[in-house]
Formats: structure tokens, sequence, C-alpha cells
């Protein structure tokens, strides 16, 4: 790897973790990554393949480059396995309540539990 290229990848991880990665996930602009990795001779999408094989993931859309760590979806699977665990070891009396805490919510606060369970993907 040319040390130019591992100068612009820690520069890109400097950043990130300025404005608080790995604890959140952190966008960046799409276009001006690629336009100041090209002003520099280097490709953008080889940057990103180093930082995946150092466990820092990445979701490009339309408009920007999202930066996660690559435990964090482990970490949700199996927090999702903890949790499809807990409930199988519950009682009917257990779920009931459960149901019933949900039932008893306003309709905005039961939207925001299933978008939750969406962006996690549980549901």
């Amino acid at each position: 790897m040319s040390e130019e290229l591992n100068n612009f990848k820690e520069q890109v991880l400097k950043n990130l973790t300025n404005h608080g990665y790995p604890q959140k996930k952190i966008s960046l602009p799409l276009e001006k990554m690629y336009e100041v990795a090209d002003n520099k001779g280097l490709s953008f999408n080889k940057v990103l393949e180093l930082l995946k094989e150092e466990g820092h993931e990445s979701e490009i859309t339309t408009d920007k480059v999202i930066f996660y760590p690559a435990e964090q979806e482990e970490d949700m699977s199996a927090m999702f396995s903890q949790a499809q665990d807990m409930m199988a070891n519950m009682s009917p009396e257990q779920l009931q309540s459960i149901q019933e805490m949900i039932l008893s919510m306003s309709q905005e606060d039961r939207e925001e539990l299933l978008k939750k369970g969406k962006d996690m993907g549980l549901v």
C-alpha cells in the first residue's frame, strides 16, 4: 500500500473519530470524498476496501457514505438472538404483560417502537 493511500485512510479515520466514531455512525459527503481522493491521485473505493479490512464498514447512499464498525452488526445479531431466547423462556403471564404494555402505548409510541424494530432488522 502506498504511503499516500495509507495517510488518506488514516485522515478519514481521524475525521470519523473526531465526529464520534465508533460509538455512532458517521456520514460524510460522498462526492466530496471521491473528489478529495481523486485530487490526491487515489481511489476512494480502495480506501473503503482498506477500511473494511480493518473492521470499518461503510454504506454508500446517493449523496453520502455512512461509516460504522463491523462488530456493530454482530452485536445486533447477538442482541436479537438473546432477546429471542429471553422471550422463549418467559411465562405466559410475562408475555401477556408485555403485550398489554404495547397495547396501552399511544399510536405514536407504537409506531416509533415498530420503526426501531425495523431499523434493527427485527421486524
